[in-house]
């Protein structure tokens, strides 16, 4: 899209995908309900389901135009899979003649100044890719003493990873930023005229975001960072546990390894000879978790996460995580 465009009007769709989440997709589009809109743009919000029936289709349709005046779209993607759901997302944009897509995810609420921070970042940019930072949700009531101490550690890692990025990311560079699908816009010619997509041989093992990242960086696109766009993860209680957090980042690991791996595949035996040094680090967290609580947890769960992942995708495992759905 020529620079140009940018200060005239835009068609955008503002989408989520989504698998048996009800009572989250309902507050994710109670808050796009309540956003505020930028102006010189034609906007639309849609729900991608990713499901085999259309178990949210009622919800939607109870509502067709949301209480701002944004009409709001429903579609059923039986093709189960992250990457089909995003791809589907991105064909329904370009069949409206959208020159934006934007992504939040179904377990989120958005601020009510979050797309007009998000239109106008991009305006001032060069970017044809950018991401926002995702904070956490105040904490669900009725937590057990463990669920709330990790809770608190969530929040520290979320506040830390946003502060890193400010550091080193602007509207026209990525810095060390990872765009993550949970906060994300980016310009339907990458999928229409470069033919860049979410790769689908990803279907449950999530990272597709990260290999769309790098593919339109391979191209020589500016990918950039809207550091004031900010949307809001419910955790529910079900993540708020060590094995779940481990889990998660062990899954992520091995996906991105796994890329890695295909790139350079000396990095297969590199692994093997850290374990010395990881498993100290290991034991020294461990150490620290009565001393600092609120830090220890997460970073602990986190380092043995990254590490096993990467063990994993060495000996040739490969991640599983969104087979299986969590939230309400």
């Amino acid at each position: 899209m020529p620079h140009n465009r940018r200060t005239q009007h835009l068609r955008l769709t503002v989408a989520s995908l989504t698998r048996r989440r009800p009572k989250m997709v309902a507050e994710l589009i109670a808050s796009w309900g309540q956003m505020q809109l930028p102006d010189n743009c034609d906007i639309r919000c849609l729900i991608v389901e990713n499901d085999e029936h259309p178990n949210t289709q009622s919800l939607i349709a109870a509502q067709p135009v949301l209480p701002n005046g944004v009409p709001l779209d429903y579609v059923l993607e039986t093709e189960a899979g992250i990457p089909f759901g995003r791809n589907r997302a991105a064909k329904e944009a370009i069949a409206r003649g959208d020159d934006l897509l934007v992504f939040v995810d179904d377990d989120e609420t958005v601020a009510q100044d979050w797309l007009v921070s998000l239109l106008k970042g991009y305006r001032e940019s060069e970017a044809v890719l950018l991401g926002a930072p995702l904070r956490i949700a105040p904490p669900p009531d009725q937590l057990t003493w463990f669920q709330s101490l990790m809770h608190d550690n969530l929040r520290f890692s979320y506040e830390r990873r946003e502060a890193l990025t400010a550091k080193t990311a602007t509207l026209n560079s990525q810095g060390r930023a990872v765009l993550a699908t949970n906060n994300w816009i980016a310009e339907t010619a990458l999928f229409r005229d470069e033919n860049i997509w979410f790769d689908e041989s990803l279907r449950f093992s999530g990272g597709e975001d990260t290999r769309f990242q790098r593919d339109v960086k391979s191209r020589g696109f500016v990918i950039g960072w809207v550091k004031d766009a900010f949307a809001y993860e419910t955790v529910p209680c079900q993540r708020l546990s060590f094995l779940y957090q481990y889990r998660r980042t062990r899954d992520q690991a091995n996906t991105n390894f796994q890329h890695r791996l295909h790139e350079k595949p000396s990095s297969r035996y590199k692994i093997f000879l850290k374990l010395p040094g990881k498993a100290l680090q290991i034991l020294f967290l461990t150490i620290l978790l009565p001393f600092t609580p609120k830090k220890s947890f997460i970073r602990l769960a986190k380092r043995a996460g990254n590490y096993t992942g990467k063990l994993g995708a060495a000996i040739g495992t490969r991640s599983t995580h969104y087979v299986k759905t969590t939230g309400h």
